[in-house]
């Protein structure tokens, strides 16, 4: 019995999905064109790469989709219909990929791990950045000039450059863009323990649910709003908007949480750090708005069709598409943007006053 190997349901080391050996199977489909995507680092940026994916499928419908991404980021991309196999960037994942061939790269990663694994895959066209023989980073095609000079041209991408990040990687990878949104599957199992805390705390659902996510994420310690302006911002909703305000957060913010709500003389609920990334996004999509600086939350809020109130300071407000849903904050102080991951002064976030971002949030309700 000569089984077909080259179906993309074949599984080799179990019978494949439909149960069924090969001769005559109604549901053999071979493969057709295959596409990989390299998109692994940063989880906000994995979340804000997937409209491309619906671009790639309005273009070639029938093609086969592998994305290879960190294992942290793997739980952003599950449940994606349109994404036939997710690869984890480990050995396994690597070596299997480094064995197939590819009709086209797609390489939006510009770290070495990325670009070498880019250089090496086999395929008949590959788009975005590559390593060169002394190993710095490269392009494999014109339409990934821009966003190259964006990495080293501090002018382009501080002052000049206008276009959002869904803009330019679909110039990169040559991709009609028509501003998708973001593609995240919120399954009901990952609102579970939301619903559970709202019923717990019998939190009334006539009034306002408005989220602070008050982290900075890991790499860029200059994003962190400080501890003060959340406390006044809580009082503000409280008294003149009279909402149930959330903090939300995850390990990091586990005492900077604590020390808000104790310092807070209005209500607040501390929805817990130790939450999985699902389970933060089911929180996030009970608000009604979030506060968040540039962090995965706020590309969770997007994906989730929340209003957000957005504070920008050492990155590039406006490489961020909001989607028509909510408001951009930066004061643009003459550091600023600066993409330091440290800094003493922090005025960038210091300058984000409590009251005009309260100012930002009615203006946003009432839109």
């Amino acid at each position: 019995m000569k089984l077909k190997d080259d179906c993309r349901y074949f599984r080799g080391e179990k019978p494949c999905l439909y149960q069924r050996l090969c001769p005559d199977c109604p549901y053999y489909q071979p493969f057709s064109f295959r596409i990989l995507i390299i998109k692994g680092r940063a989880q906000g940026d994995v979340l804000r790469t997937t409209p491309l994916v619906a671009a790639i499928k309005r273009a070639i419908p029938d093609s086969h989709l592998t994305w290879i991404v960190d294992e942290e980021s793997v739980d952003l991309l599950t449940h994606n219909p349109h994404l036939d196999r997710i690869v984890t960037f480990s050995l396994e994942g690597v070596l299997s990929l480094q064995h197939q061939e590819f009709d086209l790269l797609l390489s939006l990663d510009k770290e070495p791990i990325s670009t070498a694994l880019a250089q090496s895959v086999p395929a008949k066209e590959k788009k975005g950045f590559g390593l060169n023989r002394w190993g710095n980073l490269t392009i494999f095609n014109p339409e990934s000039e821009y966003a190259f000079q964006l990495g080293v041209d501090d002018d382009l991408k501080f002052r000049q450059n206008q276009k959002t990040y869904q803009q330019i990687i679909h110039e990169i990878t040559g991709f009609k863009y028509q501003r998708d949104p973001y593609l995240f599957y919120l399954q009901d199992e990952d609102s579970q323990r939301a619903n559970q805390y709202f019923e717990t705390h019998r939190i009334k659902p006539a009034k306002l649910n408005i989220g602070l996510n008050t982290g900075s994420g890991t790499k860029f310690l200059t994003k962190q709003w400080p501890q003060d302006h959340f406390v006044q911002l809580i009082d503000l909703l409280h008294h003149q908007l009279d909402a149930n305000v959330f903090l939300l957060g995850g390990p990091r913010e586990t005492q900077l949480n604590r020390q808000i709500e104790k310092l807070s003389s209005c209500p607040v609920y501390n929805t817990g750090n130790n939450n999985s990334l699902r389970e933060f996004a089911g929180f996030l999509a009970k608000m009604d708005l979030i506060v968040c600086s540039d962090t995965l939350a706020l590309h969770l809020a997007l994906a989730l069709k929340r209003k957000v109130v957005a504070l920008f300071g050492p990155t590039c407000p406006q490489e961020i598409d909001l989607y028509d849903s909510g408001i951009k904050l930066f004061t643009g102080v003459s550091c600023a943007p600066c993409y330091k991951q440290t800094c003493p002064e922090m005025t960038c976030m210091k300058s984000i006053l409590p009251l005009e971002v309260f100012q930002a949030i009615k203006s946003l309700l009432e839109s």
